[in-house]
């Protein structure tokens, strides 16, 4: 029990403080860091969520140091233990990431940076943020200033919210209407224009194929890593299709133009010939945010066109 609970304590004497300097009112508080406790514990504004890692264990309702590690933040937070959101978190496909799990609409507001964000800590299994992509968020702020930008696979179109504070003009393309209202409200929350932004609901791998109008300045493209969505007209796997989507992509891009690439395949590799036929960077490193101890939860490529001499 000391153990869990001096390294949340000394964890949140930390990054509330960081939170605070950087405008971010949630953030990872804990990433699995002693072996006995496998969770993953998630701060949003006054809420805690825990995701439990843990993967067949013989009984599943009742993790190793459950009690201890909910004892500690309810103690850490002076909040009932029956507050404390537990959600069960085992390897899955991207299609079960989406998955709603009840219908509360239990959505609020939170701060980041210099945008507004709707979450909701009830209805699915992922929140309507996700935090990784925090300082992708960040970084396209500066990048995206007076742009032309698509966003690919833009779940609640956060990324597109920070880039549209930013000046920038946005195309948001994912298969659920349940996200693309939510990225809506998004952009109004943030008391952002409607009518400067699309909202299209499609097969990315479609709408690339099909696409002949003006070439973007900047796309974003963070496809699953797996999807079988009856909405698509084949799966999906990132590993398998990257050259399609990548190419696709580079077709609708400005000579000039830049294609920021990520996915949460662990070991993922860009095939040889992609690496051969335009200028890659690997950004990874710079894209994990500081409260993540996991320096894998994804990857990250700037994808440029080679200028011809």
């Amino acid at each position: 029990m000391n153990e869990i609970k001096n390294k949340l304590q000394k964890n949140l004497k930390h990054k509330r403080k960081w939170a605070k300097r950087n405008q971010i009112e949630c953030y990872r508080l804990y990433d699995k860091e002693i072996p006995q406790y496998p969770y993953l514990i998630d701060i949003y504004k006054d809420k805690v969520l825990v995701y439990d890692r843990r993967i067949d264990k013989i009984d599943a309702n009742k993790p190793e140091n459950y009690d201890q590690m909910i004892e500690a933040l309810s103690e850490l937070f002076e909040i009932n233990p029956n507050e404390i959101i537990i959600k069960k978190r085992i390897i899955q496909t991207k299609e079960q990431k989406y998955e709603k799990l009840d219908s509360t609409k239990n959505r609020f507001v939170i701060q980041e940076g210099p945008a507004k964000a709707l979450v909701n800590l009830h209805d699915y299994l992922d929140t309507g943020l996700f935090l990784d992509h925090r300082p992708m968020r960040f970084k396209m702020s500066k990048l995206a200033a007076s742009k032309n930008m698509l966003n690919l696979f833009s779940y609640t179109s956060m990324v597109s919210v920070h880039a549209a504070l930013a000046g920038a003009t946005t195309t948001n393309i994912d298969m659920s209407n349940t996200y693309l209202q939510w990225s809506k409200d998004n952009f109004i929350a943030n008391e952002i224009e409607l009518t400067k932004h699309s909202f299209i609901r499609a097969d990315v791998f479609t709408y690339l194929k099909e696409y002949k109008g003006d070439k973007f300045d900047l796309i974003f493209l963070d496809p699953p890593t797996f999807s079988n969505s009856k909405k698509m007209e084949n799966t999906l796997d990132i590993e398998r299709d990257q050259k399609e989507l990548i190419t696709g992509c580079m077709n609708a891009l400005t000579d000039d133009g830049l294609l920021i690439f990520s996915n949460n395949k662990r070991g993922f590799r860009l095939e040889q010939e992609i690496l051969d036929i335009y200028n890659v960077k690997d950004i990874t490193k710079v894209t994990i945010p500081e409260d993540f101890k996991d320096n894998k939860i994804h990857v990250c490529f700037e994808i440029r066109k080679k200028l011809k001499s």
